[in-house]
């Protein structure tokens, strides 16, 4: 009899993770071979996964997950990392099926095509030191036990071979003795079936389609079934009972957009015609890319114009391109009249470059000429048609508008989409074109990467604790729509529900104290700031080389197995057990040969790219046979004795293969291609810190306090300090969190015995002025404040320069690091002289409230102790 134990609730993983069961950590096997770097949420995506796969002890079996994922987030990197991991353990075939061909021709571009600039994949996919292809097959009668194999199909597709079998087809016979991996894409289609009561044909039809699936599923216990949706609804109760035990991690639009990896979005609402709306695009979108021109982002900004009908679309497009060939200086005079605030900042920035009417007439005729527009209209559009439409951010493609009805509505991954034009002013009453829009909108919200230094994250947003940048407007979807009030109160509504933008936002202004601004401080002072460099041993000489670990376990395969009859009272009777034996071998008496093997098979080792970590190493020999490297290393192997005592070549060069690729796993995660400096170079106050405009979704923080002003009148006293009656506070408002609050306060109540020993005490916010980066990879964080005091005693001017994080207690485990690396900086970093003035660098421990002020504050005591 065999028992079945059902996985847990949604919440089950969450947990595990929060208590770090499961680890949060890239393997190399998607390091190598993935081309593009997942994201902190992609990766969490992986872990839970790979820890479902081999360490969940209530998996399900055939395994059924969802990832229930926002639009824009990569699900499709997903896919393709899960199809590595599935390979390496012994999965071979793959069927992938959604609902419409547009979405598998743009697939197989991800999956198929190396020179696409969408391949998700390295040139060369190698696993556990085999070099691995990717296939598209028909059938898995004849598949390459060396390849991922890939068969596409739509759903209708699918269920039309298998019910009415051809030539070559794929039949129910291809599934019988093969495990598979199911690949549902867009698959809330599969619950739009859950959720209906059909009759008719049209259950009859549907039934067999679900039917079909789920025989293919069970055919094979070992089956696993992937499902990528963002739009399933969970609210829903049929939808919530069929996934409760299947829904692996829920990464939704909002927390997409908080955490930074969409553009932000704002309407545009002018009563005008349709033609003239356009034109208004036409004008933002020269403005977004003369913005980007100026800080040397070469992009050329998307527009698509979207019509209610076919018929529309296409006299709007013909209308269009005829406007532009004519366009002229009445239009220009024309759009200039319209009151609008970014079509001021449009025209008022054409002309300090110095463009005249006449130059932007013909930009805007050369730019979005006819060529440079194409319609997704037709059912029949051309496979070409479709690689443009997912292609426009490519440099060769120029096409700056788009015309569209509904084909876009999925599938389309588009990330320099900056407007869209709602060239009709109808309104549904029922909502469900409004929540389509919305759903498109959140689509276009994709961001558009870019970096303006080396330490910024090109996928994330960059301006939100300084909304006025010129370049904000990089991070900016326009919906550009007629001026009716009730259904702009619908779409945000819709917006707001799909969770692109918040429910309640504030801009506040952040500002130094014009008496701060006096200060000598404030005019000559420096903070002192290390640098992300590239971790190359040959230009810095802070690097030290990994040390290896010496001692390894592996256990032989057996090829046990044991029946076990379970008694009602739930006891188990079970079969002969087999012994097992251990014995230690030293690797370097296994033969050179397999040794090499092993290191040829696996690309972190070959010698330019190991050199990289270990630059002493003179060959590979000397990697082989030195002690500090493989010739000190020990394995203790454990399988049944007859095997122990007579490892087979196949078996070593597995023991090599095993304890190389955990030697690359431990060498990545603790030396990255980056490191910090510990040098710390002068950087002047008044160049870092500055006047900005700041941005809060309100009802999103998780704290309460976050974007509120300390200095209001109904704050709760327990925060309360007069920051305009203390010069140590250089702003003139506090608008952080709770326990930033905190912190202002107790070094409020702290500062007349700090005053006694200090002078010069000025306490700044870091409102993202600033980050450090950690010595050993190069990752970057933000302390929320950085005090400075000037010793009285000196003979010297002695300035103790302390970075402080205030951290709420359900982050203190989860940011550990920072608080690791803050507490390197007293002893590792390097400071110059500069005339007579002398620099000690603290690092604070964290501050919390409620359990660690008194930490917090023995530190600071110690100060200059």
């Amino acid at each position: 009899m065999r028992w079945s134990i059902s996985a847990n609730s949604p919440k089950t993983f969450d947990v595990l993770v929060d208590n770090d069961v499961i680890e949060l950590s890239l393997p190399t096997l998607l390091k190598e071979n993935l081309k593009f770097p997942p994201r902190p949420y992609q990766i969490e995506a992986f872990a839970r996964f790979f820890y479902y796969l081999t360490d969940y002890k209530k998996r399900a079996k055939p395994s059924q997950l969802l990832f229930h994922m926002a639009t824009g987030s990569g699900k499709t990197l997903i896919m393709a990392g899960a199809m590595l991991e599935l390979y390496r353990l012994g999965y071979r075939n793959f069927l992938f099926f959604v609902n419409t061909d547009t979405i598998i021709r743009k697939t197989k571009e991800n999956f198929l095509n190396p020179v696409s600039s969408k391949y998700l994949f390295k040139d060369r996919i190698n696993i556990d030191g085999e070099q691995v292809g990717i296939r598209e097959v028909e059938n898995f009668e004849s598949v390459s036990e060396n390849s991922i194999n890939i068969l596409f199909s739509t759903i209708q597709g699918l269920h039309s071979q298998l019910n009415n079998p051809h030539e070559n087809s794929v039949t129910f016979d291809d599934f019988t003795d093969k495990k598979l991996v199911l690949i549902s894409d867009e698959a809330h289609h599969v619950n739009a079936l859950t959720k209906k009561k059909l009759v008719g044909e049209e259950a009859e039809i549907n039934n067999t389609w679900e039917v079909t699936i789920t025989r293919i599923f069970n055919s094979n216990p070992e089956n696993v079934m992937l499902e990528f949706t963002a739009t399933l609804e969970l609210s829903h109760p049929m939808i919530a009972s069929k996934y409760n035990s299947k829904l692996l991690y829920d990464y939704a639009l909002a927390k997409f957009r908080q955490d930074g990896f969409s553009k932000e979005v704002k309407t545009i609402q002018i009563d005008i015609e349709a033609i003239d709306r356009a034109l208004v695009g036409v004008i933002i979108s020269q403005y977004k890319k003369k913005i980007f021109s100026k800080y040397g982002i070469l992009v050329k900004p998307v527009i698509m114009m979207k019509s209610d009908s076919v018929a529309s679309s296409t006299q709007t497009e013909i209308e269009f391109n005829k406007t532009i060939r004519n366009f002229n200086a009445g239009n220009i005079n024309r759009l200039r009249s319209i009151n609008n605030d970014t079509l001021n900042q449009a025209f008022l920035y054409f002309e300090s470059l110095g463009i005249s009417d006449s130059n932007l007439i013909d930009e805007i005729k050369e730019d979005f000429s006819e060529d440079k527009v194409i319609s997704v209209n037709s059912k029949n559009d051309s496979d070409q048609k479709q690689l443009i439409i997912n292609s426009l951010e490519d440099k060769q493609n120029e096409y700056r508008v788009v015309f569209a009805v509904d084909k876009l509505n999925e599938g389309w991954d588009v990330l320099n989409l900056f407007d869209i034009i709602r060239l009709y002013e109808t309104r549904d009453k029922g909502g469900k074109t409004t929540t389509q829009e919305a759903q498109l909108i959140g689509r276009g919200a994709r961001y558009f990467p870019f970096k303006l230094n080396d330490s910024d994250e090109a996928d994330k947003r960059k301006f939100d604790a300084d909304i006025e940048h010129d370049l904000r407007i990089g991070e900016t979807l326009h919906y550009h729509c007629f001026n009716e009030p009730r259904y702009i109160s619908e779409l945000y509504a819709a917006l707001r529900e799909i969770g692109i933008v918040p429910n309640e936002k504030t801009e506040v202004q952040l500002e130094l104290k014009d008496e701060f601004k006096k200060t000598q401080f404030y005019k000559t002072g420096f903070i002192l700031l290390n640098k992300k460099v590239e971790n190359d041993p040959k230009i810095y000489g802070e690097y030290q080389e990994p040390i290896l670990r010496h001692y390894f376990t592996y256990n032989i395969r057996t090829a046990e197995n044991r029946e076990s009859l379970i008694f009602e009272e739930g006891s188990v009777a079970e079969s002969q057990h087999i012994y097992k034996a251990t014995q230690s071998y030293e690797l370097i008496t296994f033969d050179k040969a397999i040794i090499r093997k092993a290191i040829a098979k696996l690309p972190f080792f070959q010698f330019n790219r190991i050199t990289r970590f270990f630059p002493s190493l003179k060959s590979i020999d000397d990697f082989i046979e030195k002690s500090k490297y493989l010739g000190g290393i020990k394995v203790d192997v454990t399988g049944l004795a007859k095997d122990v005592k007579n490892l087979t070549p196949k078996v070593k060069l597995d023991i090599c293969i095993d304890i190389l690729t955990a030697i690359s796993e431990e060498v990545y995660q603790r030396f990255g291609e980056f490191k910090g400096t510990k040098t710390f170079s002068r950087e002047p106050i008044r160049s870092i810190f500055k006047d900005k405009k700041l941005y809060f979704a309100l009802n999103e923080q998780s704290d309460k306090e976050a974007g509120r002003a300390t200095m209001r009148g109904d704050i709760d006293p327990k925060y309360y300090v007069n920051l305009l009656a203390n010069d140590w506070y250089a702003f003139k408002e506090n608008y952080g969190t709770s326990e930033e609050k905190f912190l202002v306060k107790f070094l409020d109540s702290q500062m007349q015995e700090l005053q006694k020993r200090f002078n010069d005490i000025y306490l700044l916010r870091n409102e993202k002025f600033f980050k450090l980066y950690r010595f050993s990879d190069g990752k970057a964080t933000e302390p929320d404040y950085v005090l400075f005091m000037k010793e009285r005693k000196s003979n010297e001017d002695l300035i103790y320069q302390l970075f402080i994080e205030p951290k709420g207690g359900h982050l203190m485990a989860v940011d550990s690091w920072k608080e690791d690396f803050l507490k390197e900086i007293a002893n590792e970093a390097k400071v110059e002289l500069y005339q007579n003035e002398q620099f000690r660098l603290i690092g604070m421990p964290f501050y919390n409230k409620f359990e660690k002020e008194s930490q917090f504050k023995d530190a600071l005591i110690n100060v200059g102790i």
